[in-house]
Parts: structure tokens; C-alpha cells; sequence
């Protein structure tokens, strides 16, 4: 079992937690509302767990590339379109991906951009969660379009043995 910290100033970020070798596969979402009353799709992983995910999430996008061949199928679903065409995720690789439950100390983002999305923030904007030392650890997602996930941000954030 492990803890999450913030790198900046040690807070334990996370409750203690089990690493999966692999993302599961995502749980299929009927939109209806879950048992505390909030549309948003099943968990991205079982509580007491997290994984680290290879593929970049959220914000930067950038345009799909004039050679590549683009079927609108992208790995983790994270894409938008523009006057540039469709764009796919160019943010941070290795995102500690946790159910929300699991982390402890966050705060919204002061920039409400950030925090974008009908029922609750979709995460394409990047990070948009802050440890209590005003440093910017994590990328919420709990909208009723995106995933429900919280993923901590590489760079922000050290992995320790739970004691």
C-alpha cells in the first residue's frame, strides 16, 4: 500500500492505496443518476486503488497531425474539435489515476476555467485542483460527460510506503 504527497510541501494527498498493474476497462455509464443523486459515469478505478496511466490527459490539445490517420477513437476518450479540426490531448503522461474518495486535502482551483463542465468539472482543462500550499496536484473529473477520477499530476506529487 502506498500514500500520495504533494511534492511542494509533503501533505499526505491520498488515503492508502494499492497500485493496479493496468487501467480496468471502462465501466459502461446509462447517464441516470448514482446513489448520491449526481450524474456522473461509474468510478475509472475501484476505491482503495490507483493506477498510473502512459497516455496524456487534459489540457494542452493539439491538432491531430496531417499524417496520421484520425477514426475518432482516442486511448482514454479525451478529444474536442475547433476551428483547427479535431484535437487530442497533448497534457501530462503518467497521471496517478484514483477514485475521488480516495484523495483527501484538494481544494478547487481558484481560476473557475478550470473547473468547466455541466454537472461537475470534465477535466479538459487541466489542473484544477490545488493542495492546501497552493500547489497545483490534480485533475478532477466528475462531470456527466467525462470520466469519474481524480488523477494527480506526476510532476506535483511523490509516491511513499504507507505506514
Amino acid at each position: 500500500m502506498n500514500v500520495l504527497l504533494c511534492a511542494t510541501c509533503g501533505t499526505r494527498l491520498t488515503e492508502p492505496v494499492r497500485r493496479l498493474d493496468e487501467m480496468p476497462e471502462h465501466p459502461g455509464w446509462d447517464g441516470l443518476p448514482g446513489p448520491d443523486g449526481r450524474r456522473h459515469a461509474p468510478p475509472s478505478v475501484p476505491r482503495g486503488t490507483y493506477v498510473v496511466d502512459p497516455l496524456p490527459f487534459g489540457a494542452p490539445f493539439e491538432p491531430v497531425g496531417p499524417d496520421e490517420e484520425y477514426d475518432g477513437i482516442v486511448p482514454g476518450g479525451m478529444w474536442m474539435s475547433d476551428e483547427r479540426g479535431f484535437l487530442v490531448s497533448a497534457g501530462p503522461r503518467g497521471t496517478y489515476v484514483l477514485h475521488p474518495d480516495d484523495v483527501v486535502d484538494i481544494a478547487p482551483h481558484s481560476d473557475g476555467h478550470r473547473l468547466i463542465g455541466c454537472c461537475g468539472p470534465d477535466g479538459r482543462a487541466g489542473v484544477n485542483h490545488v493542495c492546501g500550499c497552493g500547489a497545483e496536484v490534480a485533475i478532477v473529473a466528475a462531470d456527466c460527460t467525462s470520466g469519474y477520477e481524480t488523477r494527480l499530476v506526476p510532476d506535483a506529487v511523490r509516491v511513499e510506503a504507507a505506514r
